[in-house]
């Protein structure tokens, strides 16, 4: 029996989602007169990516006409997909029943947010790609329960799916699951929330080495001014805080190079509002100002050259390393913590947060999941600043 999503009158579970098959017809790129690097590019599981291809990226995206495979095998989703049983993402995407309503009740709102975010999009303007897209969010929720819904799920499966189209839903699906697993947040294992706060820590002590003259005055706004400025960048992938077209190019990075990209691009986007930053008074005035300049910015090679060359060099070494020592500090005040807050099943207070690609434990995930909930009354402590 199909289930009819409240709020949504025609939209249903338990129907055929589209076909995972690629019915996009694919231009070679020499006809289509794109640069040389992708003539002879042929996207698989196995494709490696060419210091020339890397550059490429950085200076001009992905070709419009290939970001779907690009995304597709080069974040891992191919991979997810192949390694999945037959029908795994049709069982995921057929019902609601293990959604709590409240989550529900989420997604139906974050969904009609979406429409009008996308209101220039066609394919959001139809019954039928509101269904694909609300699919997509509910097997998201049920494939990683630990995770659940976050403010920004909606706006992150919509944009990708502007790049796949409906016809290629469950790649869409498997390409969502890979850049939130094994791009942007890897260390928690798709954790959204868990992993924007660990960011937004790496974030504060990266500025403080490199852009002490912005880290400096954010600091005197409050203990709590970077997260209430950041926090949203990272959790929405910058969905909402950048054009479109922008975010795009930011992701083409992100596919290429992995979750360090999204660091540098917080980086360059602080340092493009300096004069901002360094004026305001009040951190609540200062946040509407960048979301202000942020939302009318359209040269995305302004942004990455500064992301790429006016921030400095960032290896994945020395970021996994600020990642291990923000996730520990961040665990061990939780752990102080605990005995105020209620138990959380299946927790191991002393287990470790895996920073490696591989994701984190089950233990110190769940820690970390509690942290996101409890970081208000944990930001005064003082411990988090003075562990790292």
């Amino acid at each position: 029996m199909a289930i009819v999503a409240r709020g949504f009158p025609g939209l249903t579970f338990g129907t055929t989602p589209w076909s995972a098959t690629d019915s996009t017809k694919r231009i070679p790129a020499k006809e289509a007169g794109l640069a040389r690097c992708w003539q002879s590019f042929d996207f698989s599981e196995n494709v490696k990516v060419t210091p020339a291809i890397k550059e490429e990226v950085r200076r001009n995206g992905f070709p419009p006409t290939m970001r779907a495979d690009a995304y597709y095998f080069l974040s891992g989703g191919s991979a997810l997909q192949r390694e999945q049983p037959p029908g795994a993402y049709s069982i995921l995407a057929a019902s609601t029943s293990n959604v709590s309503d409240d989550a529900i009740y989420s997604v139906e709102d974050d969904v009609r947010n979406a429409r009008v975010l996308f209101k220039d999009t066609r394919l959001f303007s139809t019954a039928k790609g509101v269904e694909v897209l609300s699919r997509i969010i509910f097997a998201y929720i049920q494939h990683n329960p630990a995770c659940g819904y976050f403010k920004g799920l909606a706006n992150i499966a919509a944009l990708l799916l502007t790049a796949f189209g409906k016809e290629r839903e469950e790649q869409a699906f498997w390409t969502l699951v890979a850049l939130l697993e094994r791009r942007f947040f890897p260390y928690t294992s798709g954790r959204v929330p868990s992993g924007a706060r660990v960011e937004v820590h790496v974030l504060q002590m990266l500025l403080k080495q490199r852009l002490n003259a912005l880290a400096a005055p954010l600091a005197k706004l409050g203990t709590d001014a970077m997260e209430t400025l950041c926090y949203n960048w990272f959790s929405t992938a910058f969905t909402r805080a950048l054009p479109q077209e922008l975010v795009l190019r930011i992701w083409d990075c992100v596919v290429v190079e992995g979750p360090k990209v999204a660091l540098r691009v917080a980086m360059a986007l602080i340092k493009m509002c300096s004069s901002s930053v360094q004026s305001c008074t009040c951190i609540e005035v200062l946040s509407r100002v960048v979301e202000a300049r942020l939302s009318r910015c359209q040269d995305a090679n302004a942004l990455l050259s500064i992301a790429f060359k006016g921030i400095g060099s960032l290896s994945a070494a020395s970021v996994d390393a600020a990642r291990a020592r923000a996730s520990a500090a961040l665990q061990r005040t939780l752990s102080l913590q605990l005995t105020s807050l209620a138990p959380v099943p299946g927790c191991n207070a002393s287990s470790t947060l895996s920073t490696s690609s591989g994701g984190s434990s089950n233990g110190s995930g769940q820690l970390l999941h509690k942290f996101a909930s409890s970081w208000p009354s944990l930001k005064t402590s003082g411990i988090l600043l003075s562990t790292v």
